[in-house]
């Protein structure tokens, strides 16, 4: 058997660095022949995995976030039905979170066998692929305007202080349109997010109980406008404690939805920069990738 591993060899503090060899020994003990590719710069990682995939019985990401896009986005343009596995090293890692994926490994957890595969669902906008969010609004600029130095040196904690700095532009909301499954709702919205994640930009988590990874459905959060500081605490203490009253903090669940929205808002998809979009098409993709966990 064959195992491609794509590996970030910057993401988070460099840990993988380390962590390799023990990936590479447990795979070899699993059976496996392993390929590393190295990647040195954005968008790497999707032509590797959409040229060599299919060659193999298994690929690995090693990266955070915005790598595992990548590797996603590869396989999904290939076509590449082969089983993927995610060794997160980046400095947040979301989805790794939803997972159920510790920060620390234990090497004899990386054995392929002993996994079980998870028919992941994938979300697309307007023909781009993401992993677990696609948003706009407050905290979602914080994903990518933080520095790999910064990540690298605090962590975690980067997201945290980027956040911070979007605090006093609380008043800012965008007029948005959403129409999905049963129907349409239009309003004032600080947040727009479409996901199929528990922890999204390292700030928000939502329920176990809500967000199932392959039901075949996005969960749509929407918070609305906040005008003042009691309103802002009242939906942080709703956020914290997964209350969506469908006053303050909506959450919708949809095979699709159409958000459209005057402003041509700067959207964030898996933590990366995806452009401006005034109108997006999103759908979820059921079960398009064999995902070990």
């Amino acid at each position: 058997m064959k195992a491609l591993i794509i590996v970030n060899p910057v993401a988070g503090k460099k840990k993988i660095k380390k962590d390799l060899f023990n990936l590479i020994t447990a795979l070899s003990s699993a059976g496996y022949e392993a390929s590393v590719m190295l990647t040195k710069a954005k968008g790497e990682a999707t032509e590797f995995a959409e040229k060599y995939s299919s060659g193999h019985d298994l690929t690995v990401c090693c990266g955070g976030d915005g790598t595992l896009n990548e590797v996603i986005t590869g396989l999904m343009n290939a076509g590449c039905d082969t089983r993927l596995m995610y060794y997160p090293c980046g400095s947040t890692n979301d989805f790794a979170t939803t997972l159920g994926i510790p920060k620390k490994i234990d090497p004899e957890c990386l054995c392929p066998e002993k996994h079980k595969i998870l028919d992941l669902d994938i979300g697309e906008i307007n023909g781009t692929y993401f992993s677990y969010i696609a948003s706009y609004g407050i905290f979602t600029k914080s994903s990518y305007s933080a520095s790999q130095e910064m990540k690298n040196v605090f962590g975690h904690a980067a997201y945290l202080l980027e956040g911070a700095k979007e605090l006093p532009g609380l008043s800012k909301s965008y007029h948005t349109k959403v129409t999905y499954d049963d129907g349409e709702i239009e309003g004032d919205y600080v947040l727009v997010a479409a996901t199929n994640s528990t922890s999204a930009g390292g700030i928000l988590r939502l329920s176990d109980e809500q967000v199932k990874l392959n039901d075949g459905l996005i969960e749509v959060l929407l918070i609305k406008a906040l005008s003042n500081i009691a309103d802002t605490s009242a939906v942080i203490n709703q956020l914290l404690k997964q209350q969506y009253d469908g006053k303050n903090v909506i959450l919708l669940q949809t095979r699709k939805c159409l958000i459209e929205c005057a402003d041509n808002p700067a959207w964030t998809v898996d933590g990366e920069f995806a452009g401006n979009i005034g109108r997006a098409e999103i759908s979820c993709i059921h079960g398009a990738i064999h995902l070990l966990i």
